[in-house]
């Protein structure tokens, strides 16, 4: 009697722990086609039906139209500035475009009759109703790298801060340009720069205690 208890609850338990077998798919060939016993084979067709991607499935993704005027400088040529732009009266200076790595400004500025070791770097400040800058009509900043303009305006009576260097440096207030094309030849001077921030013969000597 103690053993007929174990053994029953075994069976019992057999009915849980394994699932009946499957159905045999029972699928009707059409009309006229071979059934898919004949060839021996299980393999049934509705398992190649591909899934169905509800509409729905791509609502949340959030397309952005282009904007028209970046549209419009893409597919400007690199020198397609206009030759003059704004108001160009009065007195201009000469303007040249370097861009220096990891350093803010737009370039060199000198008077006319001075020369570019004399020439002052600056910032361009600028309002778009009036004049907006030179590069601002091309598709990317640097394609009027090394050229040359007449520049309207006046110098602020503030200055601008460049912080990878720790120096100010002179604010243009532009009211027109006209272009004078690319320069013979770039530029080769470095723009302001700290003092401390210049290698030194000291930079690596300790403190002198004599």
């Amino acid at each position: 009697m103690g053993l007929l208890i174990p053994i029953l609850l075994l069976l019992v338990s057999a009915d849980f722990c394994f699932a009946p077998p499957l159905q045999p798919r029972q699928t009707t060939p059409a009309s006229g086609a071979p059934s898919d016993s004949s060839s021996g084979s299980s393999f049934d067709s509705a398992s190649t039906t591909k899934p169905v991607v509800s509409p729905d499935a791509t609502e949340d993704e959030e397309i952005r139209q282009p904007v028209p005027e970046k549209v419009l400088r893409a597919t400007l040529p690199a020198a397609h500035t206009p030759a003059r732009h704004g108001d160009t009266s009065g007195p201009y200076w000469i303007g040249q475009r370097t861009m220096v790595e990891d350093y803010c400004g737009w370039g060199w500025l000198r008077t006319e009759k001075a020369g570019w070791s004399q020439a002052r770097w600056v910032v361009i400040q600028y309002d778009p109703e009036i004049c907006p800058v030179p590069h601002a009509f091309l598709p990317r900043p640097q394609d009027d790298m090394d050229y040359q303009y007449k520049l309207y305006g006046e110098f602020a009576p503030y200055r601008a801060y460049e912080p990878q260097a720790d120096v100010w440096v002179d604010v243009f207030l532009i009211k027109g340009f006209v272009s004078l094309g690319p320069a013979k030849n770039p530029i080769l001077r470095e723009p302001p720069a700290h003092g401390s921030s210049k290698p030194n013969r000291f930079a690596e000597r300790g403190a002198n205690l004599r």
